[in-house]
C-alpha cells in the first residue's frame, strides 16, 4: 500500500507530465528544499527514515528503570571511542518519531552522544510506548496531556542515566523544539549542572523557575510565530535582571515547527542558520567536567 505522503508526491510530479507540461526539478537543498536535505542539517519529513536506515553510527534502544516501568530511550553514539558530551534530545509534540530520531542522529554526527527519551514510555495502548500508537494525532494528544512535573521527572531520569554512559565526558546539555523546547527551558531550572539548554520555539517557565537556572540558554524562533515571539523580550528582560545567560535569535518569515516543515515559507533558510547556531552553542558550552 502506498503511504499517503508518497501518493501525494507521485500525483504532484505525475500530473504536469500527464498534461504535457515540463516537470520542474525538485527544489534545491537548503533555503526551503526538502527532498535531498543537507548532510549538515537534521533529517526532514521526506528523508528522516532513509537517514536512519543508512547511518553507520551505533544506535541502540535502552530501557531505563523508573519507579513504575521503564523509560524507552534511543542512544546514538558518535564515531570513534573518545569521551564525548551528551545532548538530551527532548522530542516535540508528536512524539519520538523518525523526524526526532533523525535529529538525534544529526547530533551524534556532530560529535555528541545523543540521548532521546520516549516521553510516552508505558503510556501507549496496552502499556506500550510511542510506537504502540496507531495514529500520530493520538500520540500527540498523549504528549500534550502530560503534566510538566511528570515530563521533568522522566527527563531527569534520562539525564542521570546519560552521565553513566562509558563515553560520557560529564557534560550534559538539552535541546528540544516546540513542547520539547519548552521542556528544555524548564529542565535548565530542574538540573543545576546542566551545561546548556537550546530552545527551538519553546516557551519559558515562570520567573521563579528562571531564577534557578544556571546553564546558558539559547532561544531560536520563527518570526511568524506570534504567540511564542511575544514571550521573547519579557524573557530576555527577566533573565538579564536575574543575571542569567540568555541569547535569542529570530528568523524572519519562519513559522512554528520550522525544523519540521522546511518547505514552508522561509523555514528552510531558518533551519540552515539556526541548526549551525545550536551546534556552535552546544560546542561552546559542552566542555568536559568532573564525573
Amino acid at each position: 500500500m502506498v503511504r499517503p505522503i508518497a501518493a501525494l508526491l507521485i500525483c504532484a510530479f505525475a500530473m504536469p507530465a500527464a498534461l504535457g507540461q515540463q516537470t520542474p526539478a525538485p527544489p534545491p537543498a537548503g533555503g526551503g528544499g526538502g527532498f535531498a536535505g543537507s548532510p549538515g542539517l537534521p533529517g526532514n519529513l521526506f528523508n528522516s527514515a532513509h537517514k536512519l536506515e543508512q547511518t553507520a553510527l551505533k544506535r541502540e534502544w535502552v530501557f531505563i528503570p523508573m519507579a513504575r516501568g521503564s523509560l524507552r530511550t534511543l542512544v546514538i553514539h558518535p564515531a570513534g571511542e573518545a569521551p564525548a558530551p551528551v545532548v538530551l534530545l527532548l522530542h516535540y509534540d508528536a512524539g519520538l518519531d523518525d523526524l526526532q530520531q533523525a535529529m538525534a542522529l544529526q547530533l551524534a554526527e556532530r560529535g555528541f552522544i545523543a540521548v532521546a527519551p520516549d516521553l510516552l514510555s508505558g503510556l501507549g495502548p496496552e502499556g506500550g510506548n510511542y510506537d504502540a500508537f496507531r495514529f500520530p494525532d493520538a500520540a500527540m494528544r498523549a504528549v500534550l496531556r502530560m503534566k510538566p512535573p511528570e515530563a521533568m521527572r522522566r527527563y531527569k531520569i534520562a539525564a542521570a542515566y546519560a552521565k553513566t554512559l562509558p563515553r560520557a565526558n560529564g557534560s550534559v546539555a538539552a535541546l528540544g523544539a516546540s513542547v520539547g523546547g519548552t521542556h528544555s527551558f524548564r529542565l535548565a531550572a530542574e538540573i543545576p549542572d546542566l551545561s546548556a539548554a537550546v530552545v527551538f520555539y519553546g516557551l519559558p517557565p515562570d520567573k521563579s523557575a528562571l531564577g534557578k537556572i544556571k546553564a546558558p540558554v539559547l532561544g531560536l524562533y520563527g518570526g511568524d510565530d506570534p504567540d511564542v515571539i511575544a514571550t521573547v523580550e519579557p524573557t530576555a528582560a527577566a533573565m538579564k535582571q536575574l543575571g542569567k545567560s540568555y541569547e535569542s535569535r529570530i528568523y524572519p518569515g519562519a513559522t512554528h515547527f520550522f525544523l519540521s516543515y522546511v518547505v514552508e515559507g522561509r523555514n528552510g533558510d531558518a533551519v540552515a542558520a539556526a541548526w549551525p547556531a545550536a551546534i556552535e552553542f552546544l560546542n561552546q558550552h559542552s566542555k568536559p567536567s568532573a564525573r
